[in-house]
């Protein structure tokens, strides 16, 4: 069984890649067909019917590799992007995918807000009851000021919560209740 695995860069993004030299190899690794995107290399011999019993997103040209295989990586840059559940943002001329599993806590300055998360911290010209509507029910405000990701709190005490990178945030007495409320069901 020959495995290669290689990496591909796009405007800064990597993407792992995982070469098989055998299709047959793939009918034993059924875990990697639902969660990869899959990718037949086609040579002259090569015929696609002979795989349909295999899920292959898609099928590239040999002879065409490097153009076929830049179009799979535009193409599958959404699929992916939902896989990891990122949240799309937009603020001027600036594209942002955020992960949401790596969003600590939302910091909000009259129509701005600093996310900060676990690599780095985003400005961005947005209201935190803008976000908080895309990115649902993981996130709880706490503080007419902060929105928080309940999987990042490392400790709660009566009128504050620590987060995983130490911040110490306010609970708003106006939020209290709620707040409690979400964090002891998810918790439960």
């Amino acid at each position: 069984m020959k495995i290669k695995v290689a990496s591909s860069f796009e405007d800064g993004i990597v993407y792992d890649i995982i070469i098989f030299e055998d299709i047959s190899i793939m009918s034993r690794l059924s875990t990697i067909q639902k969660e990869a995107i899959l990718v037949y290399v086609l040579n002259n011999s090569c015929n696609i019917f002979d795989n349909q019993n295999m899920y292959i997103n898609y099928y590239i040209r040999e002879q065409l590799l490097y153009e076929d295989l830049h179009q799979v990586f535009y193409k599958s840059k959404d699929i992916l992007l939902k896989k990891i559940n990122t949240i799309f943002l937009k603020s001027g001329k600036i594209n942002y995918h955020i992960i949401k599993d790596n969003i600590i806590y939302i910091e909000s300055y009259r129509n701005y807000i600093v996310i900060h998360t676990v690599i780095s911290d985003y400005t961005l010209r947005y209201t935190l009851k803008k976000i908080q509507k895309k990115l649902g029910n993981e996130f709880v405000q706490c503080h007419k000021s902060y929105l928080i990701n309940i999987s990042n709190i490392s400790c709660v005490r009566k009128n504050f919560i620590e987060v995983k990178n130490g911040k110490i945030i306010p609970i708003g007495n106006k939020y209290k209740k709620l707040f409690y409320d979400l964090y002891n069901v998810s918790y439960k």
